[in-house]
């Protein structure tokens, strides 16, 4: 029986044009074929950015800058606990191309999108906080842009 929960990192991704990235689970994985903000399992001795650089990395061959702490859930899943902490990233560089080597999908949507998506049902209350720092961001960088304007 597991006795400490399970950590992992899970990130929105948010490209120049605020479309986050997310990734379809291979059909081989827990909960196949579900969509996801990518990330993974926190190892020993690791920071949560650390984990998520290293993640989105591994899994995606994409360099990223952490932003935003937006919390955590707690998922209970198949017999086992999870503590799921989620952060927003950027890219370090624009154009860079996603590779999946652990994913059999991945897309760039406008938040109007995600809904459009099978996600597991413990992702749904992350997505909420995700669509609030991503709308939050909008609105900064509008009113940052029109002050620049003059």
């Amino acid at each position: 029986m597991q006795k400490t929960p399970i950590v992992a990192v899970n990130l929105a991704i948010i490209n120049g044009e605020n479309r986050l990235l997310i990734a379809k689970r291979a059909a081989d994985k827990p909960m196949p074929n579900k969509w996801e903000f990518p990330g993974g399992k926190l190892e020993e001795n690791e920071s949560l950015e650390a984990c998520g650089v290293r993640e989105i990395k591994e899994e995606l061959e994409l360099d990223i800058s952490i932003e935003l702490y937006l919390g955590y859930e707690h998922i209970h899943y198949q017999h086992k606990d999870f503590i799921l902490h989620l952060f927003t990233a950027r890219l370090k560089e624009a154009g860079q191309k996603f590779v999946l080597n652990e994913h059999s999908d991945a897309r760039w949507l406008t938040l109007e999108e995600l809904d459009e998506y099978d996600f597991p049902a413990g992702e749904l209350a992350i997505m909420h906080k995700i669509k609030e720092a991503v709308e939050r961001y909008d609105e900064c960088c509008q009113e940052s842009l029109s002050i620049k304007k003059y």
